[in-house]
């Protein structure tokens, strides 16, 4: 079981390294610091972010608030029969540290009341709060960024025509 939500894989692509980064541009807009959601636009962009020459870090436009929404960070590279795209998905740094935080805390506290039941000092009951803490954070980040990285893989599969390799 990965206990950090980071994916890793490799799209393969028809298009030429222009035809991949033209595709993406044409479908990102630049990042705007704080927006508060994104209001439903008939022909808005599917992403926003940089596009550089060889790479890009782009994330989904959603209209609703997502703190899991993963962050895409993309190298493309020009093959002789198309092109592969590396892409890495994974929560924005400020939520991972937020989590790790949150989910090294709560383990610490599950630790040290299992251990007081153990040896006596309370009730085992005490024990299954940070217990439940933890299995919500825990269930909290799978659930909310698994949803959010598969809409998000199909967004950038569709859009380069591309195939995982």
């Amino acid at each position: 079981m990965k206990i950090l939500p980071i994916e890793k894989l490799t799209l393969v692509s028809n298009l030429s390294k222009s035809e991949v980064l033209e595709e993406l541009s044409s479908n990102t807009r630049p990042t705007q610091s704080l927006s508060f959601g994104s209001p439903k636009v008939e022909n808005a962009k599917l992403f926003h972010g940089t596009i550089y020459e060889d790479s890009f870090n782009i994330k989904r436009v959603i209209d609703y608030r997502n703190s899991f929404l993963p962050e895409v960070n993309g190298k493309v590279i020009e093959k002789t029969n198309g092109t592969e795209i590396e892409i890495e998905l994974k929560p924005v740094s400020l939520v991972m540290a937020f989590m790790i935080i949150w989910l090294g805390g709560v383990s610490f506290a599950f630790i040290t009341a299992l251990i007081g039941a153990i040896t006596g000092e309370s009730p085992l009951q005490i024990s299954l709060i940070p217990l439940g803490m933890l299995l919500i954070g825990f269930g909290m980040l799978k659930f909310g960024f698994s949803t959010e990285t598969e809409k998000t893989k199909n967004n950038i599969i569709k859009i380069l025509k591309a195939k995982v390799k």
